[in-house]
């Protein structure tokens, strides 16, 4: 399983390491307009960097499900299936890898956010006035008020409702090259079986029960999501055991 890992960190290194050096310069771009007062580059820094956060997160999980699809129908990777890994590994490692792509990409922005708070707090005097220096910039309102916990809380369960559309994505491609290969239609009806299955998924977590904790609302929405790509995954590793051909 750790071969089959870094193999797929391998494939999918060097777009990270494009929305790494993008992000840097991103940075660079709010740093310098923080110390030198300059609210045009303070504003770019900003959105470049929240657009880093979300398209870069965005695209790994994407990235992931196009290499399934090439996997599965080109030639691409055909020895991959012939080493002696179950499908049940292949695809595990497929998961794990763009599940821990996506984490390990959420923290590290998480980290950057938080270095640039505090970057702000010391040089410009708080949150507040770094959002009015970039409101006055764009000539738009804002009216802030976020407290650090509920921003965690947006975030991590973004997070995860993104790797259980990343599974429904996987099982629609599975379904598209095995039990629905050489029909009519056959991957539109994948993406309407995705788009069908996202949707009940989404309508079953934002009915999840209300809890009066916070945390324990925070934590009851994870679990609940990684349940959901859990079996969501098991379902596709039978479909790919089952009938995948190579």
């Amino acid at each position: 399983m750790l071969k089959l890992m870094k193999y797929e960190f391998r494939k999918t290194g060097f777009s990270k390491l494009i929305l790494l050096v993008v992000t840097l310069v991103a940075e660079l771009a709010f740093l310098l307009g923080v110390f030198l007062e300059k609210d045009r580059l303070l504003a770019t820094g900003i959105m470049m960097l929240f657009l880093c956060a979300v398209i870069g997160i965005a695209y790994i999980g994407l990235e992931s499900v196009l290499a399934l699809h090439r996997d599965l129908n080109t030639k691409q990777s055909y020895m991959l299936f012939l080493t002696p890994h179950s499908s049940y590994e292949i695809l595990g490692a497929k998961v794990l890898e763009n599940g821990i792509s996506i984490l390990i990409t959420g923290i590290f922005f998480a980290l950057v956010a938080a270095l640039d708070v505090l970057i702000a707090t010391l040089y410009i005097g708080g949150v507040k006035e770094m959002m009015n220096m970039v409101k006055n910039f764009l000539d738009v309102s804002m009216n802030m008020n976020i407290s650090a916990k509920d921003a965690a809380f947006v975030f991590f369960t973004t997070l995860a409702s993104w790797m259980v559309y990343i599974v429904n994505a996987d099982l629609a491609v599975i379904l598209s090259a095995t039990v629905l290969a050489g029909k009519k239609a056959s991957g539109l009806v994948a993406f309407v079986i995705f788009m069908v299955l996202s949707w009940l998924m989404g309508l079953g977590l934002d009915h999840l029960p209300v809890l009066h904790n916070d945390d324990l609302q925070f934590v009851l929405y994870i679990v609940a999501a990684m349940a959901a790509s859990a079996a969501v995954y098991l379902l596709s590793g039978w479909i790919m055991e089952k009938k995948l051909s190579v």
